[in-house]
């Protein structure tokens, strides 16, 4: 082989890689809610923030919302463990995210997850200041 097609074939491999649509399942543990805040304000920022971003958000039992997110033919579902003090987004099952049983799955979890997070945050932010 010429060197012209070696160095294309090494660009392909490498351009194939960095396609990967499979990344390591982000859980995102205690998050720290940096107001004085009751559970209970905490537990309806974490409602009210998933909401905003599409997630059907249902109290499973005192200290713990379940969060489930449909797109298109995709589902995540998280358990977010609460405190007044933090809280911690963990990752339960998907359907059709490419989850490997491994610790990888779909890098849009990742995304849906991180904007969740922020959307809480903003929530936090909104319940300090009533």
């Amino acid at each position: 082989m010429n060197l012209i097609t070696k160095s294309g074939l090494v660009l392909g491999s490498l351009l194939l890689a960095a396609c990967s649509t499979s990344k390591p399942v982000q859980n995102l543990p205690a998050n720290p809610v940096n107001f004085t805040l009751t559970e209970e304000q905490v537990g309806n920022a974490i409602i009210n923030g998933g909401i905003s971003k599409g997630w059907v958000m249902k109290k499973e039992q005192t200290g713990v919302i379940r969060g489930q997110l449909n797109v298109r033919k995709h589902q995540a579902v998280i358990n977010i463990p609460y405190t007044a003090h933090d809280y911690s987004i963990n990752y339960v099952s998907s359907i059709n995210l490419d989850d490997n049983g491994k610790g990888s799955i779909h890098r849009s979890y990742n995304r849906w997850i991180l904007g969740l997070n922020q959307a809480i945050q903003t929530e936090l932010v909104r319940a300090s200041t009533k």
